[in-house]
């Protein structure tokens, strides 16, 4: 009986792996790691979706971009295009004619004696109605003198600047006419920029004009106002001069003293 026994556990022990070796194996994931991983899935794919909107945005702006420079064209490439001529300082910087002070530093008398404005007007004779040599005194001509040198200074100064004006209209009227086939906004800016310094240079020539005029009439003014000046004290002098001969007439009269006598 206990033989029996024996051998009957000997056998269960040999049959024992068997059994184990047929029986399915079960692995228990850990939760916490599942966790985890499922967050950084979550992660990454908010990161690519905001790459994604990133990459979107960014291709909208370069074709906005280019939309813009389709319109507007490429400023440089417009500039070297259209090869301004620009203004330059020398040209902005140029004044013709000569200011009042530097003018009457060469006033001359004489000269203004013999001064016919271009054959406009006969030279004063040196001689008198009679035929009588004659000799003036030349500082007496000197505001005369004044005026001529003005008057020239305004030709000078008109021919010169309106030489200069006609040469810029005609620079204008080029950029106004290429203006109107612009291909472009940036090719208009860039020509409107032309015009307004083009405008800004004549309005520079037509002030030169006008400062030129100004002096002849201020000092023509000033020679008028000296001469009645000098007039109205010549007879102020005048006055004082009669009133003194008067009264010592009539000092002088009032020593006299006669008697009459009867003609016999």
């Amino acid at each position: 009986m206990n033989t029996k026994f024996l051998l009957f556990l000997i056998l269960l022990l040999g049959l024992a792996p068997q059994v184990q070796a047929q029986s399915p194996v079960t692995v228990v994931a850990d939760p916490i790691a599942v966790a985890n991983e499922s967050q950084e899935l979550t992660q990454w794919a908010n990161s690519i979706a905001t790459l994604n909107q990133q990459l979107q945005q960014l291709q909208q702006q370069v074709q906005l971009a280019q939309t813009v420079k389709s319109y507007l064209g490429d400023p440089a490439a417009a500039a070297q295009a259209m090869q301004l001529q620009l203004l330059g300082s020398s040209q902005l910087g140029q004044s013709v004619g000569q200011l009042t002070s530097a003018l009457n530093r060469t006033v001359d008398g004489a000269k203004a004696l013999e001064n016919t404005g271009s054959q406009l007007f006969s030279p004063v004779p040196t001689t008198t109605p009679g035929e009588l040599s004659m000799t003036f005194n030349p500082t007496q001509f000197l505001p005369f003198s004044a005026i001529q040198n003005q008057n020239a200074n305004v030709a000078t100064v008109v021919q010169s600047t309106t030489s200069q004006m006609a040469a810029l209209q005609q620079q204008k009227a080029t950029a106004l006419a290429q203006i109107q086939s612009a291909p472009d906004q940036s090719t208009v800016q860039k020509l409107t920029a032309e015009v307004n310094a083009l405008d800004g240079e004549m309005a520079a020539l037509g002030q030169q004009q006008q400062t030129a005029t100004d002096q002849i009439v201020t000092q023509d003014i000033a020679d008028r106002n000296d001469r009645q000046m000098k007039a109205q004290a010549a007879n102020q002098a005048a006055d004082h001069e009669l009133n003194v001969s008067l009264q010592n007439f009539m000092q002088w009269e009032g020593r006299i003293s006669s008697d009459r006598t009867e003609f016999q």
